[in-house]
Formats: structure tokens, sequence, C-alpha cells
């Protein structure tokens, strides 16, 4: 088997989508002009292994997606976290695999469902479930579907057959120490992989900053790491209100040069895209339009899903396990997609995002007893928001106790017209018990979620757009054949 690339310069600069066909040794890809490209090979992030090697595929800490001719057979391979994946199709006797789901659509003519209200709770359940689940398919206008490969590689032989090859595990750590290595090694070794000088596209550390639990211990790893440079939004949501969230105490502290900046202004900016954001059309993740230039070329360190690893008051509440601390990458109790739709803007924008704090996440039952265990009293305040994990981490870095982790804040204000009457305080409440929030899904589903049709109509109209935007710069050859969408619609559909 053999690549044939071919860059369109008009592409996202880090999209790339891979045409096989049963039984013929080219595969094409199409790709933007910043996706590295060897003769065997092609990926669009880092690692944390040898560059020089290429063996993404074989490492278990990975910020990219990629493949890699092994013999007579392609291995696809993607990210270690559940914030991003590939997606492939069959289609006319093809198959398609792609880093982005609207040009693996734009490339074969297939669109979503407008008709499906589901849309975008069939995202959060697939966070929900986890790698537990490791068959994932969404839902298209025709009879086929779009197949999701989240947190796995995936070898495809000559005649098309797909194989799903599990991430290397390594062994779970033993105590906090032993922890705090394995991460600080990952993030290392994917920071030194990221800036090889052999790289055609260097990318430079950026960690982003809050005075949050996980951002402050991430930041923390990062300035051990050689990072100097820090983002950070001057106002979050919280119970008091839109009120000051800004990392620049903290960045001092790291010696971190930070830059703030204001997160709703991003509805003002003439280059704001909001197709990009289709999986999540109305998430915070489009805040981060406001650093387009800042985040360019960089390796993007955040705090995003050690939400669901660092342990916050865990156990069992009347029988069902608190909302930390499942393998599998399971979060039950995800509700929103926040983080989750960074992709289109990433790959158009120009850099990689990492979430250190995901690395060795499968040993989440190990690393949440470590966060509860006997050693780590010293840094556990109480309450419901205490992270014993990431304040020690932050701490021991030299960061004071009271710049950070004093109450939970994040995103656009937060809205208070459901608290304001006696219905919406017991909502309010039941809604931070996590056994109470099982068993309204439970006894419910999601149906009382207002993204359950608001959200997932969203998808639909934001993803036409996004097709929009990859047809108008195809060339001819990798068009889909005229009239490819409506051959494959349901019947009586009225598209």
């Amino acid at each position: 088997m053999r690549f044939e690339f071919q860059c369109i310069p008009d592409l996202p600069q880090l999209a790339w989508a891979a045409r096989l066909r049963k039984g013929d040794p080219a595969i094409q890809v199409f790709h933007g002009s910043a996706v590295e490209i060897r003769e065997n090979v092609f990926f669009d992030g880092a690692w944390d292994g040898s560059f020089e090697d290429f063996a993404f595929h074989e490492a278990s800490t990975v910020a990219c997606a990629g493949a890699h001719i092994r013999d007579d057979h392609v291995v696809f391979a993607g990210p270690s976290h559940m914030g991003e994946r590939f997606y492939s199709i069959r289609a006319r006797g093809e198959l398609l695999v792609s880093n982005s789901l609207a040009f693996l659509l734009a490339l074969c003519g297939e669109r979503l469902d407008p008709e499906y209200p589901h849309y975008y709770l069939d995202f959060l359940n697939v966070l929900r479930v986890g790698i537990k689940v490791k068959e994932k398919r969404l839902r298209l206008l025709g009879p086929g579907f779009v197949e999701m490969h989240d947190c796995c590689n995936l070898r495809i032989d000559p005649d098309l057959t797909q194989t799903r090859l599990e991430k290397p595990v390594g062994p779970p750590p033993r105590d906090f120490l032993s922890y705090r290595s394995f991460l600080e090694r990952a993030l290392q070794g994917v920071i030194a992989n990221a800036g090889h000088v052999r790289r055609r596209y260097c990318y430079r550390p950026v960690t982003m900053l809050s005075q949050g639990y996980d951002s402050t211990a991430i930041s923390a790893l990062a300035s051990k790491a050689g990072c100097r440079e820090a983002v950070t939004f001057r106002r979050s949501g919280g119970r008091s209100g839109y009120e000051d969230d800004s990392g620049a105490a903290i960045a001092v502290w790291l010696g971190l040069n930070i830059t703030e900046y204001e997160r709703m202004d991003f509805e003002r900016l003439p280059q704001f895209r909001p197709e990009e954001f289709y999986i999540d059309p109305e998430g915070n993740d489009r805040h981060l339009t406001v650093m387009e230039q800042q985040l360019a070329g960089s390796l993007l360190l955040s705090g995003k899903d050690a939400d669901n690893i660092w342990p916050r008051p865990g156990g069992r509440h009347w029988g069902v396990l608190s909302e930390t601390g499942r393998s599998w990458l399971q979060d039950l109790h995800m509700f929103n997609l926040g983080g989750r739709g960074l992709t289109e803007f990433r790959i158009r924008a120009g850099f990689v995002h990492f979430p250190p704090g995901t690395s060795g996440a499968v040993h989440g039952p190990v690393i949440h007893a470590i966060g509860r265990s006997r050693e780590m009293k010293p840094w556990s305040l109480g309450g419901r928001y205490d992270k014993p994990i990431p304040r020690r981490i932050a701490e021991e870095a030299g960061v004071p106790r009271h710049l950070f982790g004093q109450k939970k804040k994040g995103g656009p204000a937060w809205p208070v017209s459901a608290s304001t009457t006696w219905i919406g305080k017991v909502r309010r409440n039941l809604g931070r018990v996590p056994a109470w929030r099982m068993a309204g899904r439970l006894l419910f589903g999601d149906r009382f979620d207002p993204a359950w049709r608001k959200g997932s109509f969203a998808v639909q109209r934001n993803m036409e757009g996004a097709i929009k935007r990859y047809l108008g710069v195809l060339s001819d050859d990798a068009r889909p054949p005229a009239g490819a969408a409506d051959r494959r619609r349901k019947p009586g559909s009225n598209g």
C-alpha cells in the first residue's frame, strides 16, 4: 500500500481525509498545508515519543490523528483523549477516513438527517459511555452511517476489512508521586515532540490558566516542562455572577507570561465562524476564537476532562458511584460538550490541543483512590469543590493556596432565572447530588434536557455551513458525484 498526497491550499491547514478502494494499493490523501507528511505516514499533531520514529500509533499519550502504512495494511490512529476522534464511512464501494466530520461528509456527498432531533445528545452519549462501547455510529439522511473512532487505532487491510486496535496501556500509578512523575514525563514528551526541529511546522506550548483547580495544576506541570506562555479569560460565570477568573496572579508564581481576554468578545469578531462549532453550537469552545492569533502555531495545554479524573468528594451516594473515578473513560454525569467541539476551529487556526490531565485516564479508579488516600488529606479542604491531586501539584509548585480552587466557575454568566422559583431551587439543589442526577436520567432519559431538540437541530444547521465551506475548496477529482446525497435519501424524506 502507498499514499498519494494531494495538498489543497484552501483547506483548513490541519485537515486531512483518506480515500481507500478495495484492492487498490494507492490511498488518496487530501490534506491542508500544515499536515506533516512523509512517504508512508501523515499526522496532524504530537505524541509522547520520538518524532523521528513516527510511531504515534504505538504511543499511549497522543494529541493527534493520522495514519501509518505497515507492510500490507494501514493503521489510522486517533487521540488518546475523548475530546477529539476520527471518523470513517463506506460510500459507493469506497472507505473514507478523516479527522473532520464535515470534511468526510463533503467528500462522500452524505448529509445529516435534518429531521432527526437527537444529534447533540448522540455526541453527549458517546462521552458518557466512554470506550466501554467500541462501536459508535452516527445516523445519516440515507441508509448509511458514520463510524466514530474514540481513543483507538484502526487497522485497514487491502480488502477494506477494519480491525479496532486498543491503545497501549502502561501500569497504573502506585501513589501520588508516581502519578505526578508519569504526568510530567507524558507532558515533557509531547512538548518535545511538538517542537522537534525536523518538523515542517513546530508548535510552542501555551497553557490555559484560570483560578480553577485543573488549569492551575496543568499550568504548574507545564511551567516545569519549559512552558512560558499562558492565556486566560478575565471573567467567568459563578454563583455570585460574572466574576473575576483571571489566572494572572497565579502566572506570576509559575513564571508565565500571560495574556488576558474577554470571553464574550467572540461574537463581534469578523473571523468568527459559528459553523465550525457544529458539535456544540452554543458551547464555551466558541470563546477561544478571541485567542485565535495567539493560539496559531501552539500546543494548547488545557485542563479539559481532568474534572472526570481528579476526584471531588467521591465514593458512593446511596449506592451510586460518584462522578469521578470510573474505568473505560466513562463520564456518566456528562451534561455538556465543552471542550469537545474545537476540531474545526483548531485545524483551521493551526494549533494542537492537548489536555495533559487525560494521560493515563484509563486508570481512573486507581487515580481516584490516590486522591482520596490518607497521604492526600493535607491537600483536602472539604466541601463540594475539593480536589487534593491538583491542589498538591499546584501548591508544591509554589502557588499559594488562596489563589485557586476556592469555588467553581466557568463559561459565561450563569443564568439565575431558573433558581428564582421554588421549583427551580429544588431542581438546582437536587442536580448537585450525583445519585439524583443518575436517577433522573434512568427515569426520564434526556427528555428534559434543554439541548434535546434545540441543540440537535443547531448541529444540522451548522454542519451544512461547514460542508459548504469544504465543497467550496475541493478540487473536481475530490468532489462526490453529482446527486450522490439525493440517491441515498430515505424514502419519503423531504430533505
